[in-house]
């Protein structure tokens, strides 16, 4: 069988060039569709790949017009990746990735007489018109659901969200046209067309990029948070309850950019034991959660869009080995559970104690809670364990 994957993935190449461009990275989404093709690619011939990454509009990235490009990424079958180009200004960039995808995927189509599977990543309005502009019959189509549009954006302008309104009901009606479904959340589905269709919950990949250096603990009982710094996310939160721990023995590390990060850096000033970590390398970071005592997610549940997401730092955190702790969403698979230290209250005092009591356990005890959520992230949400299941699917449908 033959897969054609419509995406955002980029070369390591285009996203140094989009970098000193000037356009923001989602690196994210980026590394889940890299994940996704590893595992595809074991049980497909060949995978035609038609991307067209997530580029900022001009001016902020400094270049309007993007032609086609040929890359190559490491896999184990024949890939053939294209990035489609496109023309970078606000409105006419939709039309353009629209009219370059659906050539890209006319062409795909053209070159093969076997039965191909269609994954689309991503909720976005120019993959699924150039999709559902096709006709074939020994085509399948699988929606890749990472996020739902109307929880990507904090934009209250009314025209932005009258132009959301309209791109929603566009946006359902091609999904009728879909085949199966991924979801990261199950209640997803409680706001997309699904109907009885097939679908799975896949709530990410881990793609193994562990360290193999031995790294020493901090000194310091060291707590660290890595990720958007999004009001949203309960970085004040945090930043309030690690204000209530009065003994020099603590750290707070944050790494990550956001609307609170002014926020994180006048805290900093005022108390010595918080430290902002600049922009560093995916190595640098590793390092960093491997020295740390506990990784911290602050989000609350109380909030409706934890319901249609799965936080993708929770694997990268299980994975280093270090312990993890959390609030108990809605969307985390139940199977998680065992391998992570929850929250039970949104409250600075009662972040602070729960803080306060899983770093004064024992080393030896929060090493082998650790390791226990590293090797679940390691054999049960590997590539090739998650794809299996998109795949059987697909296939099936």
């Amino acid at each position: 069988m033959k897969a054609i994957f419509i995406g955002s993935i980029y070369s390591e190449e285009k996203q140094v060039t989009l970098k000193k461009l000037g356009s923001n990275i989602d690196n994210a989404a980026h590394t889940f569709q890299s994940a996704l093709l590893l595992g595809l690619s074991n049980y497909y011939d060949e995978i035609d790949v038609i991307t067209i990454p997530n580029i900022s509009s001009y001016p902020k990235c400094k270049k309007i017009n993007f032609g086609e490009e040929i890359f190559s990424l490491n896999l184990s079958c024949k890939v053939n990746c294209i990035f489609t180009g496109l023309i970078n200004l606000p409105i006419i960039k939709l039309y353009s990735k629209f009219r370059r995808i659906k050539k890209q995927l006319e062409l795909a189509i053209k070159n093969t007489n076997e039965e191909s599977v269609i994954y689309v990543y991503g909720v976005h309005t120019p993959f699924l018109q150039a999709v559902c502009k096709i006709q074939h019959s020994d085509i399948k189509t699988c929606l890749i659901v990472p996020d739902l549009p109307e929880f990507m954006s904090g934009n209250k302008n009314p025209f932005y969200l009258l132009a959301k309104k309209l791109d929603k009901i566009l946006i359902d009606f091609c999904i009728k046209k879909f085949d199966s479904f991924v979801l990261l959340s199950p209640f997803m589905k409680e706001r997309l067309p699904i109907g009885d269709k097939p679908w799975i919950q896949m709530e990410g990949i881990f793609q193994n990029t562990l360290l193999t250096e031995v790294i020493e603990k901090e000194k310091f009982k060291t707590i660290l948070y890595t990720g958007n710094l999004g009001k949203r996310y309960g970085i004040e939160l945090l930043l309030d309850a690690f204000s209530l721990i009065k003994s020099d023995d603590y750290r707070l590390w944050i790494r990550g950019n956001g609307e609170t990060l002014a926020e994180v850096k006048e805290r900093a000033k005022k108390d010595p034991r918080i430290i902002y970590f600049d922009q560093m390398s995916k190595i640098e970071l590793l390092k960093l959660q491997k020295k740390a005592t506990l990784l911290v997610n602050p989000v609350s549940p109380k909030q409706e869009f934890t319901r249609f997401f799965f936080p993708s730092k929770t694997m990268e955190y299980l994975a280093s080995g270090t312990p993890t702790v959390m609030f108990r969403l809605d969307c985390l698979p139940k199977d998680y559970y065992k391998h992570l230290f929850f929250f039970e209250d949104d409250t600075a005092e009662s972040m602070c104690n729960r803080l306060i009591e899983i770093c004064s356990k024992s080393e030896t005890e929060l090493a082998s809670f650790g390791k226990l959520a590293s090797d679940f992230i390691l054999n049960e949400k590997n590539a090739m364990v998650q794809t299996e299941k998109i795949f059987a699917m697909a296939r099936e449908s």
